[in-house]
């Protein structure tokens, strides 16, 4: 396994740790190593590691940097065979890398990754997963990444961003405390940050129809923050589909189950519960949205996002102790 790193910087743990993995790259002086900020850096440090044959893509990054190589290898297709990604979680979220990372966020994560490399029985886990593709009405590069939020979910992340430095700055911890916020809100009756939107939503050939939602949200990944799966569908398709229309039902009820991935009888679509696996979702809403962690509008809302997935990518984990 032969291994490249993308190291950036200013990634919210980098930036609190900037001497962190210095003793490895110092130590290893073969090792493929690229300093990147921008999605162009990105894309020429993965053209050089094609050439150099590189198979196993370490981003040392945030969530942002992920999506920005996701983007790169799908969109300019650099490498002749998708290499396997290994992720650091090196952001301040840490969506991705929570779900499929390499393992904890220490010099001794990536020692081991490049101990393993060298071995002819490697100690590491491999899975698969689908990535989420959203492609937009104008003229615009598609985004790639695993996790689409709108409603609550991208107000709550504007939230996250206002106190990067209290709520934002904790993590996946800071977005618990978003949720318990919201949840509060919900249990008062209180309507402030919660900021239903109405969408035009369709899947498949079906057409778009209109309705109010508090929460929207597609994903290829196993799990969320704090280990929520609120996605309990079981039919075929690559994106997990959840939505919470407005008027809802018997949320208390429903919560603990559908937060933990369990079908409720109660969560049904005519209380306002959908969740349901998809290969095509249309979404029209005049709002912004979240993919990853990072915030994002479309200038045409009166026209459909559609979301599907390009592929899949495998990711490299370490086998547990």
């Amino acid at each position: 396994m032969r291994v490249g790193i993308l190291h950036n910087p200013l990634s919210g743990r980098n930036r609190r740790n900037p001497e962190f993995f210095q003793d490895i790259r110092s130590k290893n002086h073969a090792l493929q190593w690229a300093e990147v900020h921008t999605p162009a850096e990105i894309l020429e440090a993965l053209k050089t590691f094609a050439q150099e044959q590189v198979d196993c893509v370490v981003v040392n990054g945030g969530d942002g940097t992920i999506q920005a190589t996701m983007g790169a290898l799908f969109r300019h297709q650099p490498f002749v065979s998708m290499p396997s990604l290994a992720l650091l979680p090196s952001g301040t979220a840490n969506l991705m890398a929570g779900d499929v990372g390499l393992g904890k966020f220490e010099p001794k994560t990536l020692e081991q990754l490049l101990a393993e490399a060298q071995s002819s029985h490697p100690q590491t886990v491999t899975e698969t997963r689908p990535i989420l593709r959203i492609r937009f009405p104008e003229k615009r590069e598609p985004l790639h990444g695993m996790f689409f939020g709108a409603g609550a979910i991208y107000h709550g992340t504007q939230l996250g961003l206002q106190t990067k430095q209290s709520i934002g700055r904790l993590g996946e911890w800071g977005a618990g405390l978003i949720l318990v916020k919201f949840l509060l809100a919900l249990a008062t009756g209180s309507r402030k940050g919660l900021n239903p939107i109405t969408a035009r939503v369709a899947a498949g050939e079906m057409s778009l129809v209109e309705d109010e939602y508090l929460v929207l949200l597609v994903t290829t990944l196993n799990r969320l923050f704090l280990g929520m799966k609120p996605f309990w569908g079981n039919n075929p398709g690559s994106l997990r589909y959840t939505s919470l229309r407005v008027p809802y039902r018997y949320l208390w009820r429903v919560l603990p189950a559908v937060l933990r991935g369990k079908p409720h009888a109660l969560a049904t679509i005519s209380h306002g519960y959908r969740s349901e696996n998809l290969s095509e979702i249309r979404l029209s809403f005049n709002s912004g949205f979240v993919l990853d962690g990072e915030v994002y509008t479309s200038s045409k809302p009166e026209e459909p996002l559609i979301l599907d997935s390009p592929g899949e990518l495998s990711f490299i984990r370490l086998k547990s102790e």
